[in-house]
């Protein structure tokens, strides 16, 4: 006998730039699903984490991959509930297949909350936008993201930070291999692949270029700014496993594989990237550099970052962001007053939008730190008034569904 139809809500989890999908959110998906149990709530929850993908190259193709897979995810619920709880075929003495009655009027629907992290917050995004386009009916209810750069990197506190960070990685690794020597070309490929670049002929005949942006993004000359992720890990994707929970032995404390987008072009990551093809990418160093570029090169349109948020607020699902925040103690450096830095840019939010974001205290000796371990209790103060905050968000998306369910 199969209990009461109950709502499915499938918390799809996406990890940003050079994320894993094991070491980025920890022990956090259990814990929704801990609290969803303790609570005792109608509703049936699934935390899936979405297998680690490569997050360079083309970002749209990253979208459509994860959009796909999500509809997936969806389909099985469905056809799962389908054959639980609609319609049974029983034969007849005559052999006659015919269709008996349920108790139940309908069957229990599958909705979708994706839980992105920095950049996985865009792919998110974009994904719910697509699906929106493609189904007649989307599954998607809402989005959580999580230091997500939805209107760019805080560029005015990464100088120092991001740069630190990547000249130390390169000094360990790079030995002889002349920093600027990938500098130059690498620049030159950047610059190529900025719109300001692309000529009006180019662009009156709509020939796309790989990697062009909109006009109306960034200037010619970049701001400083860095993309981190949670961890570095060998990739994996042609992983297709899905994991159902965070391991809680993972460990947040791995060492970066990837430096920043900064310093003009990105000297500090270039630097960073050049430790890395020294071992096993020397041939093909600045592609693999320049693949990285031109995935996060879609921070630096600022025209798309802002269409992107009204968009999804534009659609029938719920939205929130947390970003973290980590105090700077007072120094001369800035004039002896206690700070705060965030690791997403603030200023570029809309005052209508500015509800839909709020802070995360976490300490770490700078935003960058802050924000690889957010999901770390011992770093992040306000890690479990998270939890909370996130289940409360996440049943306010599904009752607002199941209102404009009975509605339709």
């Amino acid at each position: 006998m199969l209990p009461p139809p109950k709502a499915t809500i499938l918390l799809l989890f996406v990890h940003g730039f050079k994320g894993h999908d094991l070491h980025t959110f920890l022990d956090f998906p259990t814990r929704i699903m801990t609290i969803f149990t303790n609570a005792k709530i109608n509703l049936d929850v699934e935390s899936i984490i979405y297998p680690q993908y490569d997050t360079r190259g083309d970002f749209s193709v990253a979208v459509k991959t994860f959009a796909e897979w999500t509809r997936q995810q969806v389909e099985a619920r469905e056809v799962f509930n389908i054959r639980a709880y609609g319609p049974q075929k029983q034969q007849t003495n005559q052999g006659e297949q015919i269709e008996t009655k349920t108790q139940n009027e309908k069957i229990p629907p599958v909705y979708v909350c994706f839980v992105g992290h920095s950049m996985g917050g865009l792919v998110a995004a974009d994904a719910a936008i697509l699906l929106e386009e493609q189904l007649q009916k989307s599954p998607v209810i809402g989005i959580l993201a999580f230091d997500t750069p939805y209107f760019g990197l805080n560029h005015t506190v990464f100088t120092h930070a991001a740069y630190e960070r990547a000249t130390g990685m390169a000094q360990k690794a790079i030995g002889a291999y002349n920093l600027m020597s990938a500098y130059i070309p690498a620049a030159t490929t950047w610059n190529a692949l900025n719109p300001a670049t692309i000529s009006d002929t180019q662009t009156k005949k709509g020939i796309k270029q790989k990697g062009e942006q909109e006009p109306g993004s960034a200037s010619n000359g970049f701001s400083v700014g860095s993309l981190w992720s949670s961890t570095s890990v060998k990739s994996s994707q042609n992983e297709k496993r899905v994991i159902t929970t965070s391991s809680s032995s993972s460990s947040s404390g791995s060492k970066w594989s990837w430096g920043s987008v900064a310093l003009g072009v990105g000297a500090a990551v270039l630097a960073t990237g050049a430790a890395v093809t020294v071992n096993s990418h020397v041939n093909k160093g600045m592609e693999y550099i320049t693949s990285h570029l031109q995935f996060v090169g879609i921070l630096w349109n600022s025209t798309q970052l802002t269409r992107r948020v009204a968009d999804v607020l534009k659609l029938p699902i719920g939205f929130h962001c947390f970003y973290t925040q980590v105090q700077i103690p007072a120094s001369s450096a800035n004039n002896w007053k206690t700070t705060s830095r965030t690791f997403v840019e603030l200023a570029s939010i809309p005052s209508d939008m500015q509800s839909k974001f709020s802070p995360r205290m976490c300490s770490g000796q700078d935003e960058i730190e802050a924000h690889m371990e957010m999901f770390n209790p011992s770093k992040n103060f306000d890690y479990y008034q998270m939890g909370d905050e996130t289940v409360k968000c996440i049943k306010t998306m599904v009752e607002d569904a199941l209102i404009r369910e009975a509605q339709s």
